[in-house]
């Protein structure tokens, strides 16, 4: 182990399961190993300090272009799909991100199979082919997914953003890549360039490698090092331009901007230094927290009571290597777009209330407790999505650093946060509105979006600069101590056990929750997890409302008081959010779901005090019409959604009952008055059946508190045993077809396989199908024709009944050319079964195993498998594990005939054709 130089050991948290070593290889690789005990799985990431900031001028998205070519054949691995098939054979999945300044590339397959996987994973970097032939098929597949976005509102504005910046700076470059930007030149084949990327960036000195799985750190090292010592050393030369992201002339200016579906936005963009230097203080965080509050004395407070926007946020914005963009994102009502200059004022008079009221010591180590609670208990996350992240911060912190400095918070900086706000002012703000009404006089070039750009004038500025009146102003006030901060850390005794059941051998996530209390409104099932002793704990409570579900307008006005019901919650409790008390209530097909996560301290409490709050809720007229307008702003704009998600929607309501389509609840409330909704929700609310699910850090006495609690103050009535609110619309033999049109420039197509019945051996057979089926599905469809960038298959299962979708959206072809695609694949998969090895098949039955009985990686996790399980009826918590035995027992020969069979004379299927609009 003493081939790599300098070893050292990350900060990490004493409650961290995981170990860590870093070090650099002879090449110069950054490495990161991360022993990780208790999965079930291994995983690594390669990050490069190159993204779409590097591409050359005369081919833009050639880094992009570059990370969908590098999984497409090594010199010794030449098979385009060799890579997607190892992967795929180990139970696991890869994917990769091209960013602005860094590249991101990550696997994860079960424990066996990692070794030669992560050679091969190493050969996609140190080796690619770069074949011409995939060149000129991922070159089709690069405009595909350009056109897939053409109408995508966020991929429009960020164009806005980049055609009024400063076209020096290399944010002002085309990121994604289309036919025309990577076509080949006079001057130089695109292959050529690609060759060039590569070898310039793509060295050992200019990335870093995070490997992580249940092995030593020796193995582990070993590992990385006969994967990734062949990586050449290279140079890292800075090679960004020093230049302002924005000239003077694009600052102190509106930008207008129109979008395509219905929006009224005000965005307030103050342009500020590069921030990554200071991640041990997270000063930008802190100000955003101030400027984002929502508690009473904010200004989200303050201008919510104006009935000017309906919710606000503030920090997020781009960064890198020379710029910080700090945003204030406002949602505004119609009353709030005739008063954008009152509301850029009360903006800026808030900051100035932050700056000489809101830098102390006190409200700083409210934060930072947070933060630290949140270091000192993690949750736990899958290892692909770790070692994404680390591989990511490898490029950001200090080696030490590299696991704690998302922590960090080590005192405020009371002048840089000084500076900061200083340059938040209106001859440093970019104002972006968005709305449908606005005055336009240009267009950006790739993805057409109208805009304009105006600079203040100096009367305008003056006017931004003073404060609103003095009755506004003592409205607004800087956050008070906040009472929720958790005050005990350590968790709560166990309760004597309650009938606590022994899991099953399938089944390795611990204790089944008991069920307490059954039949007298409320049904309780509880755990007080032993395994997770952590401070924290889940409340999830449903109320099934038997009327919710009766009528499209019923539907509709149950989303509606959940919308003012979260909106009142989130504005009367915002300190307990902030405390790391996190609640949402949300609609469910059969009524309404309230569910509560977080720290436990106070967690009882807040409960009883929402169900007060839920209980007492009054809406003024106003609340609600600005609600409800929103709601039906949203349903009508669905259709200008990327087509395949449409044709989704359109499947589960063609096939379930009591589903509704987004046009049919936009209708129901077209003529929906106050009035009206005040005389029908008391009978909706009516007769609520309630399930209740505590699970966490909270004894048995006290949840028996909290389910009498609810019957008390809700008007719940007995559990009964009725008809199941759900049911799944059963196709006959044959395929049924349905046709619809889209406003988009794609078309797509949806084949969807119903099974034949609900029992273990249909799904489990339905598991198996998707996981041999899909990754040649996606080669075959995807990466041989090109047919669209959206291609797939999926396991889909309605309320027990299993099925198998198959996907696609495509630029280029016609419906019933996909449809065709699809039927002579399954044709030529029906026809290839005999040949199946029968190592595929069992490599298939250990990845589904695999996500069968995959342990709950936190108590989240493991909280919304129980919950899932109570909501659907599996109140035994059984099903996973029983799916698992069949899927065990299988046999190939099974398998086989059952495919005959679903795919073959027994086929229950329907197709969904979704054509494009004409051009």
């Amino acid at each position: 182990m003493n081939s790599s130089n300098t070893i050292l050991t990350p900060e990490s948290s004493s409650a961290d399961i995981h170990t860590y070593r870093s070090l650099r290889l002879p090449n110069g690789l950054r490495v990161l190993l991360v022993h990780s005990p208790s999965s079930q799985h291994s995983a690594a990431s390669f990050a490069v300090n190159a993204g779409h900031f590097q591409d050359p001028s005369s081919a833009p998205g050639i880094a992009h272009f570059l990370e969908h070519l590098l999984f497409l054949g090594t010199k010794e691995f030449p098979q385009a799909d060799a890579f997607a098939t190892r992967v795929n054979a180990h139970g696991g999945h890869f994917n990769a991100w091209t960013g602005t300044e860094h590249s991101n590339y990550y696997f994860t397959t079960a424990h066996p199979g990692f070794a030669e996987t992560l050679m091969h994973f190493g050969s996609l970097f140190i080796e690619p082919l770069l074949n011409d032939e995939w060149v000129e098929k991922e070159r089709q597949s690069i405009e595909a997914e350009y056109r897939l976005k053409l109408k995508d509102e966020l991929r429009r504005l960020y164009e806005v953003n980049k055609a009024t910046a400063n076209p020096a700076h290399p944010f002002s470059k085309f990121s994604v890549g289309n036919a025309v930007t990577l076509a080949d030149s006079h001057a130089m084949k695109v292959r050529q360039r690609l060759e060039d990327f590569h070898q310039r960036y793509y060295v050992a000195q200019n990335a870093a490698l995070v490997v992580a799985g249940p092995n030593t750190l020796d193995e582990l090292q070993s590992l990385a090092i006969k994967s990734f010592q062949g990586l050449p050393a290279g140079e890292v030369k800075p090679n960004l331009p020093n230049e302002p992201m924005y000239l003077p002339e694009q600052r102190g200016c509106l930008i207008r901007v129109r979008p395509l579906k219905q929006a009224a936005r005000l965005i307030l963009t103050f342009p500020l230094p590069e921030i990554n230097t200071d991640y041990l203080h997270k000063t930008t965080s802190y100000i955003a927290h101030l400027l984002g509050h929502e508690g009473p004395g904010s200004l989200c407070f303050f201008l919510r009571r104006q009935h000017w926007i309906n919710e606000l946020s503030a920090g997020g914005g781009m960064s890198g290597y020379n710029f910080k963009d700090f945003n204030i994102n406002m949602q505004l009502t119609d009353e709030g777009l005739s008063h954008i200059d009152e509301i850029m004022q009360a903006c800026y008079q808030y900051i100035n209330i932050i700056s000489a009221e809101g830098l102390t010591d006190a409200l700083y180590r409210e934060r930072q407790r947070m933060i630290e609670l949140a270091y000192q208990f993690p949750e736990s996350m899958k290892t692909v999505d770790l070692v994404s992240q680390l591989s990511i911060n490898m490029l950001h912190y200090e080696p030490e650093h590299i696991v704690s400095g998302d922590y960090r918070m080590d005192g405020l900086k009371v002048e840089l946060a000084k500076q900061m706000l200083a340059q938040m002012v209106p001859e440093n703000t970019r104002a972006t509105l968005i709305h449908n009404d606005v005055v336009t006089s240009e267009k950006t070039h790739f993805y057409a979006a109208d805009y304009a750009i105006e600079r203040f004038s100096a009367e305008h500025l003056n006017k931004l600069k003073k404060p609103l009146a003095a009755t506004y102003e003592a409205q607004f006030s800087v956050p008070q101590a906040n009472p929720y901060i958790p005050k005990r850390i350590t968790p709560n005794p166990i309760s004597a056990p309650l009938g606590k059941r022994q899991v099953t051998s399938c089944e390795r996530s611990g204790y089944y929750p008991s069920q307490l209390c059954d039949g007298n409104g409320v049904t309780l099932w509880h755990l007080q997890d032993e395994h997770f002793r952590e401070p924290q704990a889940h409340i999830y409570l449903s109320l099934q409302l038997p009327l919710a579900n009766a009528s499209a307008r019923n539907n509709a006005i149950s989303r509606i008081w959940c919308e003012l019901g979260q909106e009142l919650l989130s504005e009367q409790f915002y300190d307990a959010e902030v405390a790391g008390m996190h609640f949402n209530l949300y609609p469910q097909q059969s009524g309404i779901t309230l569910h509560l996560a977080g720290f436990s301290d106070r967690q009882p409490t807040l409960f009883k005090d929402l169900m007060r709050s839920l209980a007492a809720l009054r809406s003024s007229q106003q609340h609600f019409h600005s609600v409800r307008k929103q709601l039906h702003r949203n349903w009508h704009a669905i259709h200008q959604n990327k087509p395949v998600n449409h044709l989704f929607s359109l499947l589960h309501h063609q096939l379930q009952h009591g589903s509704y389509t987004a046009e049919q609840l936009a209708a129901s409330i077209e003529d929906l008055d106050f009035e009206h909704y005040c005389n029908l929700l008391p009978g909706m609310l009516r007769d609520a059946q309630a399930k209740l699910l505590i699970h966490g850090d909270i004894r048995a006495e006290t949840a028996l508190e909290l389910a009498q609690w609810v019957e008390q103050t809700l008007p719940v009535v007995p559990i009964q045993k009725t008809k199941a609110l759900r049911s799944v619309k059963r196709l006959g033999t044959g395929i049924t077809a349905t046709h619809f049109h889209n406003e988009h420039s794609d078309s797509a197509f949806a084949f969807f396989v119903q099974g034949q019945s609900t029992s273990l051996q249909e799904k489990a057979h339905f598991l198996l199908l998707n996981h041999i089926f899909n990754p040649s599905f996606f080669n075959a469809l995807r990466t041989e024709q090109q047919l669209g960038y959206l291609v797939g298959s999926s396991y889909i299962p309605m309320h027990g009944l299993p099925g198998l979708l198959c996907y696609v959206q495509s630029p280029s072809h016609t419906t019933e050319q996909i449809n065709a695609a699809i039927q002579s694949f399954i044709q030529a998969f029906t026809e290839q079964l005999e040949t199946i090895a029968e190592s595929v098949f069992e490599g298939a039955q250990t990845a589904v195993l695999s996500h069968l009985i995959d342990p709950a990686l936190s108590l989240r996790v493991r909280a919304q498998r129980y919950w899932s399980s109570i909501i659907n009826n599996h109140g035994e918590f059984t099903l996973a594990s029983e799916v698992a035995a069949v899927v065990e027992t299988a046999t190939l020969s099974e398998f086989i005939k059952f495919c005959q069979s679903r795919l073959g004379e027994q086929l229950s299927a329907m197709t969904l054709a979704s054509t494009k609009s004409a051009h």
